[in-house]
C-alpha cells in the first residue's frame, strides 16, 4: 500500500533522529580507517568512547551522552517539535527562539556539547537582554529601583507569543494585576514601547550544518498539515535557519535542504529530491551539487573526503546528496555516512530524513524497527509526532 503524505512526514522526522543517534558515538572522527577498525560492520549506536578518538584527527564531544542519545543536532530537531506543539502546529519564530534558549541556555534541559552557532546565538540573546535592561535603567522612574528590571523580565517572554495591541494589553494586565499605581503603569508602557524598537537577537554568523538541523521537523509538520504556500514556506525556512545561523550561505543551503525535504514528503521519490536540489538559483551551490551527482561511481567516503568532512554546509550537503542518490536502503545510507567520518551527525539529519520519508519503516529498505527502539527519547518523540502528525 502506498504510504500517505502524513506517514512519509512522520518517517522523515523519525529518520533524521534515528540517523543522528546512530552516528553520535563516532561523531567527529576524521580518520575513516579508524572508524572501520573500531566499528566493524555495525557502526551505528556505538557508545561514545574516548579511546576511539586517540591518536587520530578527532574531537571527542559527547562524554556525557550514551548510546541512543541525540547529538546537539537531534536535540535541535526536538526543540523545533516542542515549539510547534506549543504553537498549535504553526511555526512562530519567537516561540521557536524561546524554546531554543530554554533548552540550550543556562539552566536548560540540555547537558552536552554546545556548538559555535548555538553558543553565539545564546550570547546574542544575552546581549539583547542586557540592552533591554539598559533601556529600563535609562527611563526616569521615581519608584522602587528594582521594579524596572522586574518589568523587563516580564515583558520579554511576551514577545514570543504576542504582538501589536495584544502585546500591550497582555503586558498592561500583568503590570496592573499586582499594582494599579498610575505612575508605574505609565512607566511600564513607555518601557514596552522602547523595547519594541530594539532589534530582536540574531543568530550566529555561521554557515555550518546546525543551520539545517531543525528543518526535518519544520518541513514534516508543514507538509503534513498542508501549510505549504510557496513564498510563505521559503520565508518560514529562512526564519528558522537565521534564528541560529544568520549567514547568507546558510540561507541558501537551508532553502535547498528544505525543498529536498519537501519533495521527499510530498512525492516520496529520490528523483524528485534530486530535482528539487539542483534547481537552486545559487550557481555555486548548484555546481557543487551537480559535481556530487557526477560521482555516482565513487564511494561515499571518497566523495565526502573530496568535498570536506568538516561542518560547513558546502561540504556536508553535497556529500549527503551523493549518499541519498547511491544508497539502496536507509541502513546502508546511515552506515556509509558514519564511515565517511567528520561531521556525520550533521549530514545524518538530511540523509536520515530523506531516506526515512522515501523508504519508510521496516522491510529491506526502511528504517530498522530495532533502531527506532534504541532511541533514548523515543517516548517523547512518539508523543510529539502524535500531537503534530496523525498518520492516516
Amino acid at each position: 500500500m502506498t504510504p500517505t503524505i502524513k506517514t512519509r512526514c512522520k518517517n522523515m522526522v523519525l529518520g533524521a533522529l534515528v540517523a543522528d543517534a546512530a552516528a553520535m558515538g563516532l561523531h567527529w572522527i576524521y580518520d575513516q580507517s579508524r572508524i572501520r577498525a573500531v566499528a566493524g560492520d555495525t557502526p551505528e549506536f556505538r557508545a561514545p568512547n574516548p579511546a576511539d578518538y586517540d591518536g587520530v584527527p578527532a574531537y571527542f564531544a559527547h562524554p556525557k551522552r550514551t548510546a541512543g542519545d541525540q547529538s546537539q543536532y537531534g536535540e535541535q530537531a526536538l526543540v523545533m517539535l516542542r515549539a510547534l506543539v506549543r504553537s498549535g502546529g504553526q511555526y512562530e519564530p519567537a516561540a521557536y527562539a524561546s524554546e531554543f534558549r530554554a533548552h540550550f541556555g543556562y539552566g536548560g534541559g540540555y547537558v552536552g556539547y554546545i556548538d559555535h552557532a548555538t553558543r553565539n546565538t545564546l550570547d546574542n540573546f544575552r546581549r539583547y537582554e542586557d540592552a533591554a535592561q539598559v533601556i529600563a535603567s535609562s527611563l526616569p522612574f521615581d519608584g522602587d529601583q528594582r521594579l524596572p528590571s522586574t518589568l523587563v523580565s516580564k515583558a520579554l517572554p511576551l514577545f514570543a507569543t504576542h504582538q501589536g495591541e495584544a502585546l500591550r494589553t497582555e503586558f498592561e494586565a500583568i503590570v496592573t494585576s499586582n499594582n494599579d499605581n498610575e505612575a508605574l503603569v505609565s512607566y511600564a508602557m513607555k518601557l514596552l514601547d522602547n523595547l519594541i524598537c530594539v532589534p530582536p537577537p540574531s543568530g550566529a554568523h555561521d554557515l555550518q550544518m546546525p543551520a539545517i538541523a531543525k528543518l526535518p521537523a519544520l518541513v514534516a509538520v508543514s507538509v503534513a498539515r498542508g501549510m505549504i504556500e510557496g513564498d510563505a514556506f521559503s520565508a518560514q525556512v529562512s526564519s528558522a535557519v537565521r534564528i541560529t545561523n544568520d549567514h547568507p550561505i546558510a540561507a541558501v543551503y537551508g532553502d535547498i535542504c528544505a525543498h529536498m525535504l519537501l519533495a521527499a514528503g510530498r512525492e516520496g521519490s529520490i528523483a524528485a529530491v534530486v530535482e528539487s536540489a539542483i534547481t537552486t538559483n545559487d550557481p555555486d551551490a548548484r555546481a557543487l551539487l551537480n559535481d556530487a551527482l557526477s560521482r555516482k561511481d565513487q564511494d561515499n567516503d571518497e566523495v565526502t573526503s573530496h568535498f570536506g568532512m568538516a561542518c560547513d554546509l558546502p561540504f556536508g550537503v553535497p556529500s549527503a546528496l551523493h549518499n541519498i542518490t547511491t544508497a539502496s536502503s536507509f541502513a546502508r545510507a546511515i552506515r556509509r555516512n558514519i564511515y565517511a567520518g567528520g561531521d556525520s551527525c550533521g549530514r545524518a539529519m538530511l540523509v536520515g530524513a530523506v531516506m526515512g520519508a522515501v523508504h519508510g519503516v521496516g522491510g529491506a529498505q526502511g528504517i530498522p524497527q530495532d533502531w527506532i527502539r534504541r532511541l533514548s527519547a523515543r517516548p517523547e518523540i512518539e508523543d510529539l509526532l502524535t500531537q503534530l502528525i496523525s498518520p492516516s
